[in-house]
């Protein structure tokens, strides 16, 4: 693109010195009628060629030998009317066989090299037969020394023009080979949207044939299953990038493909947009063989939690079962019934606060979704331990921010979520010693934090705390922390269990912060 417009700016300049040179009586009206024709059938394949470029971004080589052919006659023809050998516009047959070497190659570079040598070699002839005054031998010593120096000029000219051209196909080659044996598919298009290179796992992926993609629009290589725009547009109209995103294309047979796409803005030195590189791999089996995992899974949790569940259930069954059969062998005893049936009653509230959390665990949390300040939330729940442990050397200690972070949820939920975490922690801390709740506010996310002074946790316990029916208590159910995962990953959340160095345990549930925007 930019080779044509500096030829377009050289066909300008030649033109104005060959007005000037009509102007001032150096140049015939013939010669300047003939100069005119050449300057506007070059500018006119300038024209051609920029259009081609446009369109294609490369241009044919037949279009750029015409191109490189026809600068060489203009050249070659003002050299002829403006002076042969000693016309100012020589220097311009440099032009011509850099131009030929930078785009054709090293061997065309030599070949138009020694066409205006030879061009060089016949104006000096010519010159010397319209003035034989200065066939002198010194005059012949100098003329031919312009000639060695000009025809060196030329060949090194095409030696150095070739040789770039040679590191440039290279490395185009290179680059062309990296992206044809690489597994995803590449697609590069312009700012525009328009396809001008494709790999042959683009080809493979999509169902295509070879460079059927080039010079189409990309939602039409890409086509987005649903109604919704071509993500490759998006990031062309946004200036944002993909990684990873998933979308279902529909291909030409009419199948469906889940692909991973992965996009990167090209920008100019100005930060200027100019176009795209659009990478995707087809994760169709990989997409069934993760729905299958996922239903392995499912089976899995469903057996484990049901055999955790059996075996949670069959202690207290098998305390009412012996209640009942010793109360029927002792009715008469007013003492051991009221003790059986007090041993019944807790058994029965035992088993009831199993199926409870059960339920509550495998039903799926109803979120009424709320904007409210999680620094308030907190000072509840501090309130409530502190009006709990009156009187017991527990304290309870909240670090709070100045400003107020609002996060979205149901506030009941979440209310639930930290009087569990702060419960547990004052039970293993024996109802004595520090319990520090602290609000950590982050870039687009608030952290709640409790630390307590208690034993700890075992590092390879750790991973399973959030396990339904794991506990470390004599009378516990083991289902709190588990409910208390489910609802903080259904409002978007992160829980987490570490063990602090100083002793105790340090709980955290990192939520998303509402932004002021989004209120």
């Amino acid at each position: 693109m930019h080779v044509g417009l500096i030829r377009i700016t050289v066909l300008l300049l030649m033109a104005a010195g060959a007005c000037r040179a009509y102007l001032s009586g150096e140049l015939e009206p013939l010669g300047l009628r003939i100069l005119g024709a050449f300057y506007t059938l070059g500018l006119g394949s300038s024209v051609l060629y920029l259009l081609a470029l446009w369109r294609r971004q490369e241009a044919k080589a037949v279009l750029t030998w015409a191109q490189v052919l026809m600068d060489l006659g203009v050249v070659a023809g003002t050299v002829g009317f403006t002076g042969g050998s000693a016309s100012p516009f020589v220097f311009l047959f440099v032009v011509v066989t850099l131009e030929a070497g930078l785009l054709l190659g090293l061997a065309h570079g030599y070949v138009f090299a020694t066409i205006a040598t030879a061009l060089t070699c016949v104006n000096t002839a010519i010159h010397l037969g319209q003035v034989p005054g200065e066939t002198t031998s010194e005059g012949l010593v100098d003329m031919v020394y312009n000639m060695l120096i000009q025809g060196f000029a030329f060949y090194l000219t095409a030696a150095i023009s070739g040789y770039w051209n040679q590191r440039v196909t290279r490395m185009q080659l290179f680059q062309r080979e990296i992206l044809d044996n690489m597994n995803n598919g590449f697609l590069i298009a312009d700012r525009n949207g328009i396809v001008s290179a494709q790999n042959r796992a683009a080809t493979a992926i999509l169902q295509l044939q070879e460079g059927e993609a080039l010079d189409q629009p990309i939602q039409e290589i890409l086509c987005v299953q649903s109604d919704s725009e071509c993500p490759v547009l998006t990031a062309l109209r946004t200036e944002r990038d993909f990684t990873s995103y998933e979308f279902h294309a529909s291909m030409k047979d009419g199948t469906v493909k889940l692909l991973g796409l992965s996009t990167s803005c090209i920008y100019d030195s100005r930060h200027r947009l100019t176009g795209i590189i659009a990478s995707f791999a087809d994760l169709t089996e990989l997409d069934q063989m993760r729905a299958e995992l996922q239903r392995q899974d499912r089976l899995a949790v469903i057996g484990e939690l049901a055999a955790g569940l059996a075996h949670e259930i069959r202690n207290p069954v098998a305390a009412i079962h012996g209640a009942v059969d010793e109360l029927r062998a002792n009715i008469e005893s007013p003492d051991l019934v009221s003790r059986l049936a007090g041993l019944a009653m807790r058994e029965s509230e035992h088993l009831n606060s199993i199926v409870t959390n059960f339920l509550d665990f495998a039903r799926e949390p109803n979120i009424a979704r709320e904007t409210f300040d999680i620094c308030s939330l907190v000072r509840e729940v501090v309130d409530l331990l502190r009006q709990q442990s009156r009187g017991e050397a527990l304290r309870v200690d909240m670090h709070l921010p100045d400003e107020a972070y609002a996060v979205s949820g149901t506030r009941s939920q979440l209310k639930q979520v930290f009087v569990n975490i702060a419960v547990n922690a004052v039970e293993a801390m024996e109802g004595q010693g520090n319990l520090t709740i602290a609000v950590i506010p982050g870039a687009s996310s608030v952290e709640v934090r409790f630390d307590d002074e208690g034993p700890g946790i075992e590092p390879d316990k750790v991973a399973r705390i959030f396990e339904p029916f794991y506990t470390t208590k004599e009378r516990g159910v083991g289902m709190g922390l588990a409910v208390c995962q489910r609802i903080v990953t259904a409002h978007d959340g992160i829980i987490r269990a570490s063990s602090r160095t100083t002793g105790g345990t340090s709980m955290s549930v990192r939520l998303p912060a509402v932004q002021p925007t989004e209120e």
